[in-house]
């Protein structure tokens, strides 16, 4: 395999593997807090998700949760280049190591005075 072809799948692998870690689509998510609105209490999310990582009272006394569903993860993944090359004879071998990283997923509830779901967001950081 040339090192052109090779470059172009070890993208496409790289994405696959992001998309993997990041969890997929949010499609099921989107439906499940969608029939909640309304109905669903924060202690009944306190019960299913544990403490919230942050939560504030606005003055209005809405209730603002936000619970960390995904950490960050950074992973290295092999470039091919013009390097040292451990074993390779010619000019091509190892160039370094990309680094690359997860983003943070964390979901938002707002909850209102009766403690209630009003609304909800998929947070991306």
């Amino acid at each position: 395999m040339s090192a052109g072809a090779w470059l172009k799948w070890s993208r496409v692998v790289v994405l696959v593997l992001a998309c993997w870690m990041a969890g997929g689509c949010m499609t099921g998510t989107t439906k499940r807090w969608n029939q909640r609105v309304g109905g669903y209490s924060y202690d009944e999310a306190v019960k299913e998700m544990g403490p919230p990582d942050k939560k504030e009272t606005t003055s209005d006394g809405v209730t603002v949760a936000e619970w960390v569903v995904q950490r960050s993860q950074v992973y290295g993944w092999p470039s091919v280049g013009w390097g040292a090359g451990w074993g390779w004879r010619g000019r091509w071998g190892w160039a370094g190591t990309d680094i690359h990283s997860t983003p943070e997923r964390a979901l938002r509830l707002y909850f209102g005075p009766d403690k209630r779901l009003q609304t909800w967001k998929d947070i991306v950081r």
